[in-house]
């Protein structure tokens, strides 16, 4: 074997330096680009496939939101754990009505999607008004909706 090493240096030490290169390389690689084998939002999408929210149930909340006289049309939107609606009521509809609205978004889904997704409700005019958009937006731990605050025309 030392015969050999020393016929061949050149090849022994030019194998050598790519071993270490390599192994420099890996090491590099772990430290610079440890996460990407993970899911981009880690996993607070877990157990997202029990509780999963049909194309059935978001058509059943367009259609009894916009039952409602007050309402123009519903939009009903899943983005990870986030259910977003959008409403666009009339334009003679006050504040305090179109936050009842909420609540009645909140009628189509059951315990285990309450508990589970956080909900929020976007609720705008055709026409420009000071008071309108309002936003609510619901945690899955809370109760109730927080608003946008009420902004003066």
């Amino acid at each position: 074997m030392k015969k050999y090493i020393k016929e061949h240096k050149i090849v022994v030490v030019a194998l050598a330096f790519l071993l270490i290169v390599i192994v420099l390389a890996f090491i590099a690689k772990q430290v610079f680009f440890s996460g990407t084998s993970n899911a981009l939002y880690g996993t607070r999408l877990d157990g997202i496939k029990e509780v999963k929210i049909r194309k059935s149930e978001k058509e059943a909340l367009s259609s009894k939101i916009e039952e409602d006289s007050a309402v123009k049309k519903c939009e009903c939107e899943v983005q990870g754990k986030i259910v977003n609606v959008i409403i666009t009521v009339n334009d003679d509809v006050g504040i305090d009505t179109a936050k009842a609205l909420a609540d009645k978004v909140m009628e189509v889904f059951d315990t285990d999607q309450k508990s589970f997704y956080d909900f929020q409700v976007f609720i705008k005019k055709d026409m420009e008004a000071g008071d309108f958009p309002i936003i609510g937006y619901k945690q899955n731990t809370k109760e109730g909706f927080s608003w946008t605050k009420d902004r003066v025309a």
